[in-house]
């Protein structure tokens, strides 16, 4: 089979989760909620696929609710954050932002176990650098694939009305979240690959 590099958004799937085809190899980034979690299967399977690479951005439950579905069901490389590698697993409650609805969601959000994770240190792929950008949540990460000028970001950041901007309801650092989107500003040229809204590119 002959595998051509691309970016693919995942249909209906809460948040964005893209399959991207890179190196002769499927990865996956992000893996949203527990009903994404079936979406992204369904997916997978309608061409005769699996993703061999899971990437994970960060530990909210939109982003990490179909990990146990899609590793029963195809059995992936998961790399996660270090610094969020046990929330993830399951092992601890994670950090709310100060908003009542993420002080909610942080209280009531039931992360299943899980055993095999990988952190992202030990993750290597020609042309593929991992961008620490917290402040979203702790040790939030971005993927930059350099041969296809892509970042994807998770929710470090998003474009609303043209502004570059974060979610203040859910960042539990604002500061660090600014320096993260200057920071992620810089690579000029780059498409920016979000974890909700539409992609963009920067100047």
């Amino acid at each position: 089979m002959e595998y051509v590099d691309s970016v693919v958004m995942i249909p209906k799937t809460l948040a964005h989760s893209y399959d991207v085809t890179y190196d002769g190899k499927r990865i996956l980034i992000d893996a949203g909620t527990k009903g994404s979690g079936r979406k992204i299967i369904q997916y997978y399977e309608k061409l005769h696929a699996k993703p061999e690479i899971v990437l994970i951005t960060h530990y909210h439950p939109d982003h990490i609710g179909g990990l146990s579905q899609i590793m029963e069901k195809f059995n992936p490389h998961i790399y996660v954050p270090e610094g969020e590698m046990e929330v993830i697993s399951g092992k601890r409650k994670m950090i709310p932002a100060s908003s009542f609805i993420s002080r909610l969601i942080a209280r009531t959000s039931k992360i299943e176990k899980k055993e095999g994770l990988l952190p992202l240190g030990k993750f290597s792929l020609n042309g593929v650098r991992v961008i620490p950008t917290n402040g979203h949540t702790p040790d939030s990460r971005s993927f930059l694939f350099e041969n296809l000028k892509c970042i994807f970001v998770g929710d470090a950041m998003y474009i609303k009305k043209g502004n570059i901007i974060f979610n203040k309801k859910f960042t539990i650092f604002p500061d660090k979240a600014k320096a993260s989107i200057e920071k992620i500003k810089s690579y000029h040229g780059y498409t920016v690959y979000p974890g909700h809204g539409d992609t963009f590119k920067l100047p």
